[in-house]
């Protein structure tokens, strides 16, 4: 490819990269390339010869600049997407720990909630047992002193 007078060396380099290297700058490089050839053929043949493609070229390099652009643009919005993917994923496991702790934590306090209710029943129930075993001392004691006083009084009632 013949290298036209006044192109700069970095459009040639621009079109002889591999399509899916071309950075936007490289686009340019070729436009302005493309312009310079516009310009030989209007000072040759004038503007008539290429009135009707010029539009069709301008477009197609509008379009190319786009795809370039979308191009270099989506690994960075893959690495986004992975990224969101990533944290998606990481927080999904993190409210399932969550949720599995609050059911352990709820089985816990199932589990302290019949022991504390077994140990106050067990407390209802040696409270009763102590105020019965009470009310027999308290009657024993007074048995007992009836007892006493009767052998207190009628000496001729004692044993010994």
């Amino acid at each position: 490819m013949e290298e036209p007078l006044g192109s700069p060396p970095a459009a040639l380099s621009a079109l002889e990269k591999n399509v899916a290297e071309l950075t936007v700058m490289d686009v340019y490089d070729i436009a302005s390339l493309v312009g310079h050839e516009f310009e030989r053929v209007i000072d040759q043949h004038g503007c008539e010869a290429i009135a009707r493609l010029m539009p069709k070229v301008v477009r197609v390099l509008e379009i190319l600049e786009v795809l370039v652009s979308r191009h270099h643009v989506a690994p960075e919005l893959d690495e986004l997407r992975l990224e969101l993917d990533r944290l998606r994923v990481e927080r999904m496991d993190r409210i399932e720990k969550e949720r599995k702790h609050q059911k352990e934590l709820e089985l816990v306090e199932d589990v302290w909630r019949g022991e504390a209710q077994d140990l106050l029943s067990q407390i209802a129930q040696l409270q009763e047992e102590n105020k019965q075993l009470m009310t027999n001392l308290n009657h024993k004691d007074v048995g007992f002193s009836e007892e006493e006083l009767q052998k207190h009084e009628d000496p001729t009632t004692a044993r010994w």
